[in-house]
């Protein structure tokens, strides 16, 4: 697909989340592809290349009649600089993501012992990669 092509597919979608205000906008397939002159295939390569979890969006996709984008704006639980962050960073981040609804109660606490275990077994290097690792399969669940 042509860059040109993608990249008005993108502007169009963050264009939709700034006039709305939101961290989630529900789109039609057929809105973007009238209004942008293009195929379907075209907006499904741009969801999934440019609006995945590991560039902090989720993607929900029902095609036919009827059919929706949601695009969810999400957080990442931890941040690039892992040394830093502490198990209170990342029970804020849980703590909010439960608030949203997001996640329920038990979810929290499973998760909030998986990143300890992380944090009191690993250092360094090692922990930043697990903790991102961990980061980045919760996101496609979400």
């Amino acid at each position: 697909m042509g860059k040109m092509v993608a990249d008005r597919i993108e502007r169009f979608i963050m264009r939709r989340f700034l006039e709305e205000k939101a961290q989630e906008i529900i789109l039609q397939r057929k809105e973007i592809a009238d209004a942008l002159n293009c195929a379907p295939s075209q907006i499904s390569y741009v969801l999934s290349t440019r609006f995945s979890p590991e560039k902090g969006f989720s993607v929900e996709s029902r095609r036919g009649l009827g059919g929706f984008i949601r695009i969810t704006v999400i957080r990442p639980l931890v941040g690039e600089d892992n040394d830093r962050l502490t198990i209170a960073d990342i029970d804020k981040a849980l703590y909010n993501l439960l608030q949203e609804a997001v996640i329920t109660q038990r979810e929290a606490q499973f998760l909030h012992e998986a990143f300890l275990t992380i944090w009191q077994e690993t250092e360094g290097n090692m922990r930043r990669h697990l903790m991102l690792q961990l980061q980045k399969r919760i996101n496609q669940l979400f």
